[in-house]
């Protein structure tokens, strides 16, 4: 483990800095060579075997390092104009990537990001919202099946594609099923009370339970092992003082341990690091010896040793830790840094 820590800021307010932040033992938050500082860092995706590869989805583009995120250069993923809110690496096929866009759009590269094309998408916007369009998230991979891929949009619920991500469809039967229920009705930019069901945020499998993937939104985690026709409601409200969730994530080489990051809504004055180690059935809280005061917007772990993790909240205060949570470091990001959604440790 490098130690390094990356943490993605958006341009939220006059004059803002939206950039990739890095910071090495010792030292202070430096901005990155190469992303500009009103990219709007969405997310940061090291690559799983390979060192020195990182990659940076922002509304400006997709950027790549080779160096260890020293440096960076845009990547020529289209012409058009769209923003980049997730890039992955495929597990299986480490010159093989997928990079979601808003609006509700794919893109692929079998070069590690030298040449792409446009998958298929068929997916039209189901909520007009103020804040933009629709966006994708977040991309998982079956773990057994390479046919079968999954994806999320903000604030467009689940989509599935069985021909290995060339193509994308919604599947809409589960997350309309939870949402007719009164605890999981919520409406806060539009008249349709199944909004907060749609609300999505991220979306992970694991190789402990192959077909199981796991749903997340403002309500909570969901799992479904039918392709996203039932969900299950893992009911994280009950062993957490909120179930607002941003982020949830395996870590590598523990299969069954499962972190999200819980808050209160989207801007609020709390939030949380929750670990569970039986695949979302009971938890607790991670990271009790901090106090974080804003929005727990997303979290990072280190691609081959699970004791990395690095937190990111809204108001910009970065937490992480190299010894599996049983003690945190807490590096505040400088004043002029926008809301942070973002992290990743190298």
């Amino acid at each position: 483990m490098q130690n390094l820590k990356l943490v993605g800021t958006a341009v939220t307010r006059p004059e803002a800095v939206g950039g990739l932040f890095t910071l090495e033992d010792g030292g202070d938050w430096q901005l990155a060579d190469g992303i500009p500082t009103d990219a709007a860092v969405q997310a940061i995706t090291p690559h799983p075997s390979r060192p020195d590869v990182v990659y940076a989805a922002t509304r400006k583009g997709v950027f790549r390092s080779t160096d260890g995120a020293r440096r960076w250069h845009r990547l020529q993923v289209t012409d058009e104009p769209v923003q980049f809110w997730t890039v992955v690496v495929h597990p299986q096929q480490p010159d093989v990537l997928f990079a979601g866009t808003a609006p509700v759009g794919f893109h692929r590269s079998d070069d590690g990001g030298e040449t792409w094309r446009q998958c298929r998408a068929d997916y039209p916007e189901r909520f007009k919202i103020s804040f933009g369009a629709s966006r994708v998230m977040r991309i998982a991979f079956h773990p057994t099946d390479p046919r079968v891929m999954y994806a999320i949009a903000e604030i467009n619920g689940f989509l599935i594609s069985e021909d290995g991500g060339e193509t994308w469809r919604g599947e809409h039967e589960g997350i309309l099923a939870l949402s007719q229920l009164p605890h999981l009705k919520s409406k806060l930019e539009t008249d349709d009370d199944a909004e907060g069901m749609f609300d999505a945020h991220s979306v992970c499998t694991t190789t402990a339970d192959p077909d199981a993937v796991f749903y997340i939104c403002r309500l909570g985690i969901f799992v479904s092992h039918d392709r996203g026709k039932h969900f299950r409601d893992l009911e994280v409200g009950k062993q957490a003082p909120f179930s607002y969730t941003r982020d949830c994530r395996f870590v590598p080489g523990a299969p069954r341990k499962l972190y999200a990051c819980f808050s209160i809504s989207s801007r609020s004055n709390a939030g949380a690091l929750y670990v569970s180690d039986d695949l979302g059935d009971n938890w607790r809280r991670a990271d009790a010896a901090v106090t974080p005061r804003s929005t727990m917007m997303g979290f990072g772990a280190h691609v081959t040793d699970p004791n990395g993790i690095i937190t990111v909240t809204r108001g910009g205060q970065i937490f992480y830790t190299t010894d599996g949570a049983r003690s945190w470091t807490e590096k505040q990001l400088p004043a002029n840094a926008g809301d942070a959604f973002c992290g990743a440790i190298l």
